[in-house]
């Protein structure tokens, strides 16, 4: 039968772009290339939904190869070889470790937010997920994500350590380089957007991590071009923009999604001229060559932020990735205080980053050495994710400590609180009663804060503790925290805690006004 011809080359070659087949067929059998195309239609062959390609192409493939690995191989290359837009963003996502925030996810692939004869990043990811290449994850701790189809709950706990002391490491260097960006003038000082804060950063019509306007004389643009009618005679600023990535080194592959974005930009000729910058840990020699080729920066954490710098994020990340009975000691947080302080901004972001990896330290001399698990994902009966920043098991209870690091003098926002009491206090509880090991132990709730909680957020927790007697909810703040440090006698802790979260300068005012209670003496 002829639409065995069809399946002859499906099975043989495996599936593939309906245009190739057809001339495959041409080629091999010598039939017209409308015959062609109507073997195809005729065969027991499918098309695959949700992803068109150029030409009215479409994937073609045997319903036993549906899902298999030949089958997905076969696609990511047919996506590659047409330049598809969901080709650059499976690449991007591959080559991070399988899973990305949708936000980060839209700046990574390489498409723009909006942009005519182009797919969107937000189509990039509809597409990608009809095609079931990709799958919507919500992970605790980092929020909705989209995920490599292959992503399971195995997968889940080591991809959100990893992923998290990423994402951590990378604001921080972002700060490094909004800070480097404002003081040499190339982007206008309070202009400088970063993703994670408000709406994503942008440059002509496409997302980047960091964008500043910049007024620089190489980059501003032509008068009556790159403006409207009304500043005819006032150049129009260009942008400085920077993407990151300090995963593993970054590929060739990965690179491409980049280089699509700024070839882009460079297009319109109303968009004034961009500065463009890749700054990831390490690249492939290919990826460099590639990103400089098209007259892009390619940077390294060395190269932009100097030696101690990089070395100090590079071991923010080994901290942030530490696990069960993996405690970090205090002079390690120092160290990082005393390398990262310098950016702009980093020593508040160090105190939420390390304040658990304290908490843990002081609940293990606090409760005499007990089991200690640090960002432990647990999940509830109905599939509902929530993570334990500390967990402390001895042999009678089970405390699960929420950890809320800020300045001394602040406080935990009421949202906070009440986000830890409805939604992620039932998921621990549904978690315990589950647990052969911690549901027949007492178990309580604390949240720990070197600061404070407001009048109603106590009322909050107090009105939680008085529903019932099988579990407790507490709050640990600021004063008591300290009394416990101090009477761990663990005398390194208590040098840290006073150092980097009690002595802040406005706490040591307060203090010496009589506004806050002493600190205990070191003994």
């Amino acid at each position: 039968m002829k639409k065995d011809r069809v399946e002859a080359i499906l099975e043989h070659w495996g599936p593939c772009l309906s245009n190739e087949l057809a001339d495959e067929l041409v080629r091999r059998f010598r039939v017209s290339r409308p015959n062609a195309r109507q073997l195809i239609v005729r065969s027991t062959a499918k098309r695959l939904k949700g992803i068109s390609f150029p030409h009215r192409a479409s994937f073609v493939y045997l319903p036993s190869q549906y899902g298999s690995m030949l089958f997905f191989d076969r696609l990511v290359y047919a996506l590659k070889h047409t330049k598809h837009a969901c080709g650059y963003g499976l690449a991007a996502l591959k080559d991070r470790g399988g899973v990305l925030p949708i936000d980060h996810f839209k700046i990574a692939c390489g498409a723009p937010k909006m942009q005519a004869k182009q797919v969107s990043a937000e189509n990039v990811a509809e597409q990608l997920i009809a095609a079931n290449l990709v799958k919507r994850v919500d992970l605790a701790g980092v929020g909705e994500s989209l995920a490599l189809a292959s992503f399971d709950e195995e997968d889940e706990q080591i991809a959100f350590l990893d992923l998290n002391a990423r994402l951590k490491v990378e604001a921080m260097a972002l700060n490094a380089v909004r800070d480097w960006v404002k003081r040499l003038g190339i982007g206008s000082w309070n202009k400088v957007r970063v993703r994670d804060e408000g709406l994503l950063p942008t440059a002509g019509p496409n997302y980047w991590d960091l964008s500043a306007p910049s007024y620089l004389h190489p980059l501003l643009g032509v008068p009556g071009v790159a403006g409207p009618p009304s500043s005819k005679s006032r150049p129009k600023p260009g942008s400085f923009v920077c993407d990151i990535y300090l995963g593993e080194r970054l590929t060739e592959e990965a690179a491409k999604a980049f280089i699509k974005k700024c070839l882009n930009v460079r297009g319109f000729n109303k968009v004034s001229p961009v500065l463009q910058m890749f700054l990831a840990e390490s690249y492939e020699k290919e990826a460099v060559h590639l990103i400089r080729a098209h007259g892009a920066i390619a940077a390294t954490l060395d190269s932009l932020l100097g030696t101690d710098v990089a070395k100090a994020l590079h071991e923010l990340a080994s901290v942030l990735k530490a696990t069960a009975r993996s405690l970090v000691n205090p002079e390690k947080i120092d160290a990082l205080f005393d390398a990262l302080g310098k950016i702009d901004g980093a020593e508040g972001n160090l105190r939420g980053c390390l304040f658990e990896y304290l908490c843990a330290e002081l609940a293990n001399d606090h409760y005499l050495s007990p089991d200690i698990t640090i960002n432990k994902l647990v999940r509830g009966s109905d599939g509902a994710r929530a993570e334990i920043d500390v967990l402390v098991e001895t042999r009678k209870e089970a405390i699960f400590i929420e950890c809320k690091g800020h300045l001394p003098m602040g406080q935990v926002d009421d949202a906070e609180v009440e986000k830890w009491l409805k939604k992620r206090l039932p998921v621990l509880r549904d978690f315990a009663k589950s647990n052969e090991d911690i549901r027949q132990l007492k178990q309580t709730f604390e949240l720990w804060t070197n600061a404070a909680i407001s009048p109603a957020s106590q009322t909050l927790i107090e009105a939680e503790n008085a529903k019932t007697s099988r579990y407790t909810v507490v709050c640990r703040q600021g004063p008591e925290l300290l009394d416990m440090v101090a009477n761990s006698g663990n005398k390194p802790l208590l040098k840290t805690y006073r150092q980097h979260f009690s002595n802040h300068p406005l706490a040591v005012a307060a203090r010496r006004k009589g506004k806050v209670s002493a600190e205990p003496s070191e003994s």
